[in-house]
């Protein structure tokens, strides 16, 4: 994504994404590699321990469901986080790019 506001739409994402993982890290998060670095990380765990948690977020952030399906087709969550991380950074960003073009 090159976009003069990519700073600003990844801080919104990360503070959108840190709201719903309640998660301060994740909200920390300046650039879109640390967002998705800290996000895989999440996500990693989540698939392990905490799967409902991550079924809710990726509705409410309303990633597509036949990408998720496809990343989750993986079946090894070292392959699928980073996959999914992506599906929801990149949709949020999309939404943050929304809600600043029609403030």
């Amino acid at each position: 994504m090159s976009n003069p506001n990519l700073p600003i739409l990844v801080k919104n994402a990360a503070q959108k994404l840190g709201e719903y993982f309640e998660h301060d890290l994740i909200a920390q998060s300046t650039t879109y590699q640390q967002l998705h670095e800290r996000l895989t990380e999440l996500i990693v765990y989540l698939l392990l321990h905490k799967m409902e948690l991550l079924l809710q977020v990726l509705y409410r952030v309303d990633v597509f469901e036949r990408d998720t399906k496809a990343a989750f087709a993986q079946n090894d969550p070292k392959l699928v986080a980073p996959e999914l991380a992506k599906l929801i950074i990149d949709r949020e960003l999309k939404k943050a790019e929304t809600r600043i073009k029609y403030r």
